[in-house]
C-alpha cells in the first residue's frame, strides 16, 4: 500500500476531523452504560427483559452512526455507536446467566439467554455497515450538489 492508500483508509477508519470522532465514542460509551443499567434495573425490580424499550436504543444507535458518518466520523465510531447499545445489555445479561445454573436460549433479537452475543453479532455487524454507508454517500451527494 502507497501512503495515498494509507491515508484513505486512515480517513474511512477514524475520519476526517476529530470533534466529531470524540463526540461520537463519547455517546456511544454513554449509549453502552445506559442500556447496560436499563437492563440491570428492569431485572431487578420487575425481573424481566425490557427488549420493546431496548430495541428502539439499538435503532437509535443506528440513526446516530449515519449522522456521525455524515458529519465525517469513521467507520470505527459508526460501528461504536451501533455496538454500545446492542451488547450493554448483552453484557449484562451475560454476566447474569454466568451467574445461574440455568437459562434458556436465545431468540432472535433477544439479548437474554444463552447464544445472544453470537445472535447479535451479525446484526450489529450489518447494522453497522449500513449506517456507516447511508452516510458516507449522503455526505458525498451533499459535496457533489454543494450542500456542505
Amino acid at each position: 500500500m502507497d501512503l495515498d492508500s494509507n491515508a484513505a483508509l486512515r480517513r474511512a477508519l477514524l475520519g476526517t476531523r476529530s470533534s466529531p470522532r470524540r463526540s461520537g465514542a463519547a455517546v456511544a460509551a454513554g449509549l453502552f452504560g445506559v442500556t447496560g443499567l436499563f437492563a440491570f434495573a428492569s431485572h431487578a425490580a420487575f425481573d424481566a427483559i425490557p427488549e420493546a424499550v431496548l430495541l428502539p436504543f439499538v435503532l437509535l444507535g443506528g440513526l446516530l452512526a449515519v449522522g456521525a458518518a455524515y458529519a465525517g466520523s469513521g467507520l470505527l465510531v459508526s460501528t461504536a455507536l451501533v455496538v454500545g447499545p446492542v451488547y450493554g445489555p448483552v453484557t449484562f445479561y451475560a454476566w447474569l446467566i454466568s451467574t445461574r445454573e440455568a437459562a434458556p436460549v436465545a431468540f432472535v433479537l433477544s439479548f437474554y439467554g444463552h447464544g445472544a452475543p453470537a445472535l447479535w453479532a451479525p446484526i450489529a455487524v450489518v447494522l453497522a455497515a449500513g449506517s456507516y454507508a447511508i452516510g458516507a454517500l449522503a455526505r458525498r451527494f451533499g459535496d457533489r450538489l454543494g450542500l456542505r
